[in-house]
């Protein structure tokens, strides 16, 4: 049972990042080499949105699994620490946690995924009455959650359908393929790729170009761009940001991991208050360069009510 209503709800793709940093690349014949540092820090996209979302003041749940395992038990009590509703959270009988190992630097990193309890979320498992049970619904990890990709157009009908709006991050394709996205666009509010996505869904050459594409289907495409911030389309209107707007610039970068997802959360926390866009591409910023002070996506995130 939900305890409070929260203002946004997402399908969680559970797992735990173990973060490796140092100046190596892995090499196999038994080769053995040093890093410099590790840290395991709660993972997944929708995980590290809603925990952004709540320490700016606002209300998130997560539905999802994790495995019956140290990992699963760190991961809801990580949750639950920082406020994110996990009612909807269980225990699941036969799959591990999932787990993300990336090795990190300040400006990229190289991922492994086990993917266990990311994609268990059935569509069945998605009942009515939790469109009674948010204002808003956020789709993360799109290409990860297998099992519920060809149910999400049904769901954002639905959504719909209650007066729910909507927001969509893919996330990268492990594909390559980026099947779906396109014709599912009409039904999502607010569409949040970086720009490799973008260029890659529309295969544009300019994220001028991609964005205007993607917001011809009806939408608001907010474009994220890294080191040159991002840039919002709608209709034939456009707004940018730069990292130097935010409050934290510069900053020394430890890793990147979940910044995205913070600018996310940051995003759509003041456009769900109703502020202008570029208000919300501030405080977006802010919280996608205040993620980069601090391995992993988490203990970086900004903190204080909107």
């Amino acid at each position: 049972m939900i305890s409070e209503t929260p203002d946004v709800f997402c399908v969680a793709d559970m797992c735990v990042d173990l973060v490796l940093s140092g100046n190596v690349r892995p090499r196999f014949n038994q080769v053995e080499q040093l890093i410099d540092n590790y840290v395991i820090e709660l993972g997944g996209s929708a995980n590290i949105f809603a925990s952004q979302f709540v320490k700016l003041g606002g209300r998130a749940g997560v539905i999802g699994w994790v495995g019956k395992d140290a990992f699963g038990q760190f991961v809801l009590e990580r949750l639950q620490t920082i406020g994110v509703d996990v009612s909807l959270v269980g225990y699941h009988p036969h799959l591990r946690t999932g787990l993300g190992v990336a090795l990190a630097e300040s400006n990229d990193r190289a991922i492994l995924t086990y993917v266990g309890t990311i994609d268990a979320v059935q569509p069945s498992e998605l009942p009515d009455d939790l469109l009674s049970a948010c204002r808003h619904w956020h789709i993360a990890s799109y290409f990860l959650l297998n099992h519920l990709r060809d149910y999400w157009s049904n769901w954002l009908k639905r959504c719909k359908e209650k007066g729910l709006t909507t927001s969509l991050d893919t996330n990268w394709d492990p594909e390559n393929r980026w099947v779906g996205v396109i014709e599912m666009l009409p039904l999502i509010d607010v569409f949040l790729p970086n720009e490799t996505e973008a260029l890659a869904l529309t295969g544009q050459a300019n994220v001028t170009r991609a964005g205007e594409k993607l917001a011809s289907r009806g939408q608001l495409v907010i474009i994220k761009r890294g080191s040159e911030g991002a840039i919002a389309f709608r209709g034939n209107q456009s707004w940018q940001v730069l990292p130097r707007d935010s409050p934290d610039h510069p900053v020394t970068i430890v890793d990147t991991i979940g910044a995205g997802d913070n600018f996310d959360a940051g995003f759509l926390r003041a456009w769900l208050l109703n502020r202008d866009i570029d208000q919300c591409l501030r405080l977006a910023c802010h919280c996608a360069v205040a993620s980069l002070r601090v391995a992993g996506g988490i203990e970086g995130q900004l903190c204080g009510a909107v």
